[in-house]
């Protein structure tokens, strides 16, 4: 997902990528727990502290803040075609790795030429529509589909900023326009309302902002915020109801869009508020939110490791034992995954990618003059 590592992005704002840091653990956590756990009554009720499905939400959003920031809020010239090789030089070899990994541990016990030549040649399991984020092909990373929106979204943010440039209400115009036509169009929406946030930054961390009746409110406004984030595990939980069914499905709305919209508001409550930065730029949380995309990555394919080469060589009495074993054998594999990933993949791209988008001609150029 988007970050603030790059260096054109003074202010910072780190202690975001702390908070994809919390997000990318809620994840972290929450897939350990259905991979062993999927059945148990009490599983549900946990997910409603991890809930790491709806963590995805709180990336889109941040994402579409992070990605519009520079250029809507520092007035940096957006040129579009160097966006789209930086970001694809952001995004892809990280994720192609690890669908290669994901890919392997799959056929680890057919690992014949025969076999590699259908999967790798051939294509005859889609490997490369997966690997090369096409169609939304998540046959061996099955956490591959939230890319791949990443990826698409990514291509629509340079056209969604011009917009904004232009007039920023247009923006919020076309938020709603989309929840009419339906939030399922590759979750746009949540881009948007990051882009929205970029766009009315500066009254947003303004002091001025506390006179008003949604600072007031705010004590309010959270809770109710968690609790649309939890709504689909509430729903699991409590079913909404038929009448509710009915009406969503009809305005074609889905769950996430609820998830969005609270994760809008814990974006815009944690740039309004100085404890939460503070207790976000603590160097565990900054630490967490500079690997944090590898975390995402690289999760999955620890918690095969340890189910299926760790679980059956332990050797210890009791379920508690065991299983804390498990966790803190599923912890340091993906810690220490995820620094190699950011080190030796992450920067190492990031960093060819600004020198190949500088050297490249300017192509259609934009710049917020407001």
């Amino acid at each position: 997902m988007a970050d603030l590592t790059s260096s054109s992005t003074d202010n910072h704002l780190r202690y975001l990528d702390s908070a994809r840091g919390i997000a990318a653990l809620m994840v972290f956590v929450s897939h350990f727990i259905d991979r062993g756990y999927h059945d148990a009554p009490a599983t549900k009720y946990v997910f409603l502290i991890f809930n790491g499905n709806d963590a995805v939400s709180f990336f889109f959003v941040l994402s579409g803040f992070v990605l519009s920031y520079k250029y809507m809020v520092l007035n940096r010239e957006l040129d579009v075609k160097k966006f789209f090789v930086s970001r694809i030089f952001r995004l892809f070899p990280a994720y192609f790795i690890t669908v290669v990994l994901n890919t392997l541990m799959q056929l680890r016990g057919e690992m014949g030429f025969q076999r590699m030549v259908e999967v790798f040649l051939l294509n005859k399991t889609g490997f490369w529509e997966e690997a090369l984020l096409l169609r939304f092909h998540n046959n061996y990373y099955f956490p591959g589909w939230t890319l791949s929106i990443e990826m698409l979204c990514s291509f629509l943010m340079p056209f969604f900023m011009i917009i904004a440039m232009k007039d920023r209400r247009a923006i919020v115009w076309l938020f709603f326009v989309l929840i009419i036509i339906g939030n399922s169009i590759f979750y746009s929406s949540h881009f948007i309302m990051g882009l929205i946030v970029s766009c009315y930054y500066v009254a947003i961390t303004n002091d001025s902002i506390k006179k008003t009746k949604w600072f007031r409110y705010r004590y309010f406004i959270l809770p109710l915020a968690a609790v649309l984030f939890s709504i689909r595990r509430i729903d699991m939980i409590s079913p909404l109801g038929k009448t509710y069914k009915y009406l969503a499905d009809y305005a074609s709305i889905d769950l996430f869009l609820y998830t969005g919209i609270a994760s809008f508001v814990f974006l815009v409550a944690i740039l309004q508020s100085k404890k939460a930065q503070r207790f976000l730029s603590n160097r565990p949380m900054v630490f967490l939110g500079k690997i944090s995309f590898s975390i995402y990555l690289l999760h999955t394919f620890a918690i095969n490791i340890v189910y299926l080469f760790i679980k059956p060589n332990l050797k210890v009495p009791g379920i508690l034992l065991n299983n804390s074993l498990m966790f803190i054998c599923y912890i340091a594999i993906t810690i220490l995954m995820a620094m190699a990933m950011h080190k030796y993949v992450e920067i190492p791209f990031i960093s060819m990618g600004r020198r190949v988008a500088g050297k490249m001609k300017p192509s259609l150029v934009f710049r917020n003059e407001k």
